[in-house]
Formats: C-alpha cells, sequence, structure tokens
C-alpha cells in the first residue's frame, strides 16, 4: 500500500481553504479493504496544530481517493511553511507520506518560469526519399498514453497547451520534424518494406490537425516556436574541429526558411542541438538575426568568463563584435523532469509533479527549465504514466499563476526582460549538455574512423565549391547531403548508425561526381 498527499495547489495563501486529496494505492492481493486514515496539518519545525482528522474508507480497486479541506491560518509572518502529514492503516500495512506546503500573506510573484520543450526528429529518410523509420509521425499518432488519452507526444504536447492557455510555453520544433510533417501531409510516405501511406490515411489526418494546432497556438502567443539548423547536428563539435562556420551558417539559414515557411512564424531564438556550444555560434546566430539561445546551467555557465551572478537571469554574450542573449537551465529540475520519469503508478506521477513544482517554488528569478519533449516520455518504463504527471504539472503551474505567485515566459520575454542591461559573458566554454562530445565521438572506434570519412568529404566539397561556386546546383545538392550525414542522433552511441551515414557520404560523393562529369562534358 502507497500513500500520496497531492493537493489542489502546491501553495496557497493565507485564510485560503486548502484542499487535499489523499490517494491510496492498494496492493494487488487485497481486494476490498477497510483503511483508517489519519491527516494532520501543522506550521512549521514548531509543529503548530492547524488540522487533524481521521476517517475510515473502503473501495474496490488499485485507488482510493479521500479529501480533506481545511483554512490556511493567517499569522503575522510574511510566509511559512504548513506540513501535512498522512498515515494509512489497512490490509496488515501501514503507510506515510508528508509534504510542505508553502503559505504567502500576499499575492507575490515569488519566481518567473521559462519551459522550453526541444522535439525533434533527424531526417528519416535515404537519399531516395524512402523512409527507414517513421518516428516523426509515429510520434504523433501512436497510443503511448492509454487509458488517459490517444495520441503520441507531439500531439499530447499540442492538447496540454491548448488546455492551459495562460501557461506560456517555449517549444522548439526542429526543421527536419516540421519538414517531414509537411511533405507527409502534402505526399505521404513510403517505408523500406514498401508500405506507402497515403494522404488520406487517418494517420496523415492526424499530422495535419496536429501542426495546424502547433501554428494556432504560437499564433495566440501561447506557445513560442523555436527554430535551427534543420537537422540536429552538434555544432559546437564541427567548429571545433573542422571549422565548418559556413556550414552551420548555411544550415541554420535553411531551418530559418523551413520554420518561417512551415509554420507562417518568423523564430526569434533557436535551439543548440545537444547544447554543443563554439563561441563561433555568437557571430553566425547574430548574423542570421537570432536574438537568443538556451544553453546548461551546470555544463556552460559554471565556466563561463565576464559579469557573472547566477543561472536564473538571462545574459549577454559578446563575441567577435557580435551579441546574443542566453538563458541557462536549471540542470537539477530539467533532470527532474527529464529522468525521474519512471512512474509505475499515476499516483506516484502526481506525487512526482507536485515535487517538481515545489523545487521550482524554492528557486528565485528567472528559472529555465529546458529538456527533450518527447523522449522523456517515450522512453519511460512506464509511458503511459508520464501523462498524468505532465497534466498536472501544467495544472499546478496554472493554478499558482491565478494566484499571482508564479508568472510564465516565453523565452523571448524573457530575454527581453534585461534588453542591454544584462550582465555580459565573454567567453562560454566549448562543450555540451553531457559534458563533452564523447558520445558522438569516442565511445565507439567507428565513430572516429567516420569522422576521418566526414573529413575527406568536406574537405572534397569544399574544393569543388570553389571551383563551381556554393550557388550551383550540384554543390548545393551535396551540401544537403552532408547536413544530413553529419546529423548527431546517427553518431550518438545508444542510436549508433553508420549505415544512415554512409549513404548519405556516398550521395555526396556521387553528386560531385556527376559534377565531374558535367566540366568534361563542356
Amino acid at each position: 500500500m502507497i500513500v500520496a498527499i497531492v493537493p489542489e495547489s502546491p501553495a496557497y495563501l493565507q485564510r485560503e481553504n486548502v484542499n487535499i486529496a489523499v490517494h491510496i494505492g492498494k496492493d494487488p492481493s487485497c481486494q476490498e479493504i477497510e483503511v483508517a486514515l489519519e491527516v494532520s496539518a501543522s506550521i512549521g519545525r514548531d509543529s503548530i496544530p492547524v488540522f487533524k482528522e481521521s476517517k475510515a474508507v473502503e473501495g474496490e480497486g488499485n485507488e482510493i481517493v479521500v479529501g480533506f479541506s481545511f483554512e490556511a491560518p493567517a499569522l503575522s509572518t510574511d510566509t511559512y511553511k504548513l506540513v501535512i502529514i498522512a498515515r494509512a492503516r489497512g490490509c496488515n500495512t501501514f503507510a506515510e507520506d508528508r509534504v510542505e506546503l508553502p503559505v504567502f500573506s500576499n499575492p507575490v510573484n515569488i519566481v518567473n518560469v521559462v519551459i522550453v520543450w526541444h522535439n525533434h526528429q533527424p531526417p528519416n529518410y535515404l537519399p531516395n526519399g524512402v523512409f527507414f523509420a517513421d518516428y516523426p509521425f509515429r510520434w504523433v499518432w501512436y497510443d503511448l498514453f492509454r487509458p488517459y488519452i490517444s495520441g503520441g507526444p507531439y500531439y499530447i504536447h499540442a492538447a496540454i497547451y491548448k488546455r492551459f492557455p495562460k501557461v506560456k510555453t517555449t517549444v522548439h520544433l526542429s526543421p527536419s520534424l516540421l519538414a517531414q510533417w509537411a511533405s507527409a501531409i502534402e505526399n505521404g510516405y513510403v517505408l523500406e518494406n514498401g508500405e506507402k501511406i497515403g494522404v488520406g490515411d487517418p494517420h496523415i489526418e492526424m499530422i495535419k490537425r496536429t501542426l495546424e494546432e502547433y501554428r494556432k497556438l504560437a499564433s495566440e502567443g501561447t506557445i513560442e516556436v523555436l527554430t535551427s539548423v534543420y537537422a540536429h547536428t552538434i555544432l559546437g563539435y564541427l567548429i571545433m574541429r573542422f571549422d565548418m562556420v559556413e556550414v552551420v551558417k548555411d544550415e541554420l539559414a535553411l531551418g530559418i526558411e523551413v520554420t518561417k515557411k512551415v509554420m507562417g512564424y518568423n523564430p526569434r531564438g533557436t535551439w543548440t542541438p545537444e547544447m554543443a556550444w563554439h563561441n563561433m555560434l555568437t557571430r553566425v546566430y547574430s548574423d542570421l538575426g537570432i536574438e537568443y539561445t538556451v544553453l546548461c546551467g551546470k555544463s556552460h555557465f559554471a565556466r563561463a568568463l565576464g559579469d557573472k551572478g547566477d543561472i536564473y537571469e538571462p545574459y549577454q554574450l559578446i563575441y567577435d563584435g557580435r551579441s546574443i542573449k542566453v538563458l541557462f537551465r536549471d540542470q537539477p529540475i530539467s533532470d527532474l523532469i527529464g529522468f525521474r520519469n519512471n512512474f509505475a503508478t499515476r499516483i506516484e506521477a502526481l506525487r512526482a509533479a507536485l515535487d517538481t513544482v515545489l523545487e521550482i517554488l524554492s528557486r528565485r528569478g528567472i528559472v529555465t527549465i529546458a529538456l527533450d519533449g518527447e523522449n522523456w516520455m517515450i522512453f519511460s518504463r512506464y509511458p503511459h504514466n508520464t501523462y498524468p504527471y505532465f497534466e498536472q504539472l501544467y495544472r499546478y503551474l496554472d493554478n499558482l499563476q491565478s494566484k499571482g505567485l508564479l508568472r510564465s515566459l516565453t523565452g523571448y520575454e524573457a530575454v527581453k526582460q534585461c534588453e542591454d542591461r544584462c550582465r555580459k559573458l565573454f567567453y562560454l566554454p566549448t562543450n555540451t549538455w553531457v559534458n563533452g562530445f564523447h558520445k558522438w565521438d569516442g565511445e565507439l572506434l567507428e565513430q572516429r574512423y567516420m569522422w576521418f570519412e566526414v573529413e575527406k568529404a568536406y574537405r572534397r566539397l569544399k574544393n569543388y565549391s570553389l571551383i563551381l561556386g556554393k550557388e550551383n546546383k550540384l554543390v548545393k545538392d551535396a551540401y544537403w547531403a552532408l547536413y544530413h550525414a553529419i546529423d548527431s542522433d546517427y553518431w550518438w552511441t545508444e542510436f549508433w548508425n553508420p549505415r544512415v551515414i554512409k549513404a548519405w557520404l556516398d550521395e555526396l560523393h556521387k553528386t560531385l561526381d556527376r559534377a565531374v562529369q558535367e566540366i568534361l562534358a563542356v
């Protein structure tokens, strides 16, 4: 048996009714039991009694929910902690839960929150246009979250934003994901096994509805959409090792173009894939009109140089005469969502959502939370139970915002708060969110060999570009192949996919071979 206290709100105002639900999860071996439940509330370490009530409850099924309500006392202090304890006995077992909820005298905004979800899929097609995987589409329609709701994580995200429109959210929809959606909506797609999905297929219709919902949410200001380079590339590594500055710039320009075309939206911020930073990106981003990005409070801020306060404020990064704004994510809270995701029961999920919001309330300033939007749900051992966590998280944020205890901001709203009065940084380390580039180069010997193949292909491509010009169609096609070959998803150790990398490198060489034939034919 487990017991979990799930309050209506993670924080209260003095004289406000405190409504809590106590969830009792029963062992399946106990069919129908009586539970002696006691709930008490006290103030702070002094344990000043506020409320106490006992109930005898019984019920069938695996979960019993019992409600309690009492008033939060008015004290002379501005804030205090309300300690709530629930104890249950039944089926020869004892279980207990304890939470501490902050209570405030006035509805003073105590924290600003920027939530950034990074939703992406690599180009899941081969040079011939056939799809070797259907994840860009599957994670729209595949029912991961029954019995709570139908649809996959991309659809669910849009549904949550729509349900809680006052909770501002910043969403990265990678250009390669958007392009694959748009292509499927217009043309359908073909899988390697020969299966053809036509434009009239119900799954395609769901993709269309989902994309339309994101467009509507963006136009209404509920979400801000981030762009990025077309695929999902470890930009800092490419610049550090191969000096691929112009590749990064051209691919980002392409990504911006895709975001504008598919979303009808002019992005102000960009997601830096894998947070793979290099200071040269300041120049690249600034030159293309990008105003800010999001990096890691642990991997980047710790070794930053400049006028440093803490990570709970925006910064202006200056390099080579250019500047952009940077938000640094709170890694502990981001990881709490991203990796504490194996909820065996709905009760665990609801209780975890409370813990997450209480962590947010313990901070001050602008708290930036940034992580993968789909993977924390997909890779859970119990993916269906990530939905009640997600829903409860947004319900709590919405509740606190309505009381004036919290304010949600988009990333752009956050960086605009300081304008030119931001603290200034002059150096950020070349690094990623995993504190190095080992996941893409080093953990497997074949990774290192393949990067040499990339280097050879890139040198050849640069030479042809100098001879024929970058506007030559075949040169452009070869760069297009390069963007695909260096997508970081194919290089990550656990998803290492040399077949796809080689296919796109081969396409690059074939394209340049055709360029040679054209030259000789003149």
